[in-house]
């Protein structure tokens, strides 16, 4: 079984709770980054629990949720379907995106990208993306700043949540740029859970090529969603493509 298929769970919605504070900021920048007309049809490619799926289809937009994660998308569904909203949620692997000139953009966001141990498979993900694009769709593509991470790092870290302690084993293997950790939840009852993950970071320049060979264009490049320029400091690494 891959990392993938198991780690994202309801422990990951505790580790990761102070997001929900940022998803109407950044679905408001995503609105303006990528110019979204009234009622466009998105795509939520690995759209998790639908934080930012829901926010966008609140404004009036079709969105279109897509993630393996069968957690995730029951929640998804029923936090949409309690808020009065129609929303269509799929299950799939995202290599095999399912859609033709369908969408007027694709947002791709939290670092959903970079899972898989071969590049040809992360090519596949953006072809599969301009496939589903209509012609001049757009594709915005948020991942973690690899130089920031460099930057930055710490091989190990302690954080004390509500119901655990999480310590946190971080390794940046220079040889392959893929990003390791593993997180070990010790509970209160003394119980212990512990899960990994493994992505691949991609330099500027390296997924500036990969968005090439799918056949993209680049637009713009930003640092965060507070529209700052995108340096060796950024957090993010945010790039807006667009289908030829």
């Amino acid at each position: 079984m891959y990392w993938w298929q198991k780690f994202f769970d309801n422990h990951y919605l505790k580790v990761h709770k102070d997001l929900e504070n940022q998803s109407t900021q950044e679905v408001e920048s995503i609105v303006k980054m990528m110019a979204l007309v009234p009622k466009a049809k998105i795509l939520d490619l690995c759209c998790g629990y639908g934080r930012h799926s829901i926010e966008l289809a609140q404004r009036g937009f079709e969105v279109t949720g897509y993630d393996l994660s069968d957690f995730f998308l029951e929640k998804a569904q029923k936090d949409s379907a309690t808020l009065g909203l129609k929303m269509e949620f799929i299950k799939g692997d995202m290599r095999k995106l399912p859609f033709e000139n369908r969408f007027d953009a694709v947002v791709n966001l939290f670092t959903s990208f970079g899972f898989f141990d071969q590049e040809k498979d992360d090519l596949k993900v953006l072809k599969g993306v301009y496939r589903a694009l209509k012609p001049k769709g757009l594709f915005l593509l948020d991942l973690k700043n690899r130089e920031h991470l460099i930057r930055n790092f710490q091989r190990r870290r302690w954080r004390p949540e509500k119901d655990f302690v999480m310590l946190e084993d971080n390794f940046f293997d220079l040889f392959t740029c893929r990003w390791e950790s593993t997180r070990t939840l010790i509970f209160d009852n003394g119980k212990k859970k512990e899960y990994s993950f493994s992505l691949r970071l991609y330099t500027f320049t390296e997924i500036l090529d990969l968005l090439k060979k799918a056949g993209f264009m680049m637009e713009a490049v930003y640092g965060d969603f507070a529209f700052d320029e995108y340096s060796l400091d950024s957090p993010r690494l945010i790039l807006i493509s667009r289908k030829k």
